[in-house]
């Protein structure tokens, strides 16, 4: 159990680099279609669009500027894994002929915050301290909640070399992506080899 949480904490911060998204930085919609009487194609505003780009421009830089930690809202406890992960990691690793370590995946374990590392603005509370399911995009707080993650347990092989896990991240009622991902232990030290998605919102 030590050595997976030590490879989960170990990938975590590389993790956070592809699944994170300052959704304040997002950039704003296209230029609004401009039809005539009887709804044929005439143009765009273009003046509406060029005002909303300059606004967005000021305000990225403030963003990107600012000293704001963005507070990410992570699972208290890691999910198992399904049955079927088995059989991806092997199909994944086809080449490797690997056998599967399938010890402990039945026990899952807390995960510590303190142990989560990742970009300095980020700062990471349970799951738990929010309200539950989709409300907690609804309440007001003292700060900007950047987001929902959480990870799996990791399943190996036996040489623990290879494995594979969930994770994802939500960013509001109905947005939010899932992936499967493998990883490797690659000169010493464990990479993300892929990240496949397998849900999204």
């Amino acid at each position: 159990m030590e050595f997976e949480q030590s490879v989960a904490y170990e990938i975590f911060p590389a993790l956070m680099d592809k699944l994170h998204y300052d959704t304040r930085l997002g950039t704003p919609p296209p230029p609004a279609p401009i039809y005539d009487a009887n709804k044929n194609l005439i143009g765009y505003d273009t003046i509406m669009a060029e005002k909303t780009m300059t606004e967005w421009q000021m305000k990225l830089a403030e963003f990107k500027a600012d000293s704001v930690r963005l507070v990410i809202a992570v699972d208290d406890s890691t999910r198992l894994l399904e049955k079927e992960e088995r059989e991806e990691l092997q199909k994944y690793f086809s080449d490797k002929d690997l056998i599967l370590d399938t010890s402990n995946q039945s026990k899952n374990y807390k995960i510590k915050l303190n142990r989560l590392k990742a970009d300095p603005k980020l700062k990471f509370k349970y799951r738990s301290e929010f309200p539950a399911g989709s409300d907690i995009w609804s309440e007001e707080y003292g700060f900007h909640l950047s987001g929902t993650t959480g990870f799996s347990k990791i399943l190996f092989d036996t040489t623990r070399s290879y494995g594979i896990l969930h994770s994802g991240f939500g960013c509001g009622k109905l947005c939010g992506t899932g992936f499967r991902i493998f990883i490797k232990k690659e000169n010493g030290k464990w990479i993300i080899d892929k990240m496949i998605v397998i849900e999204i919102a």
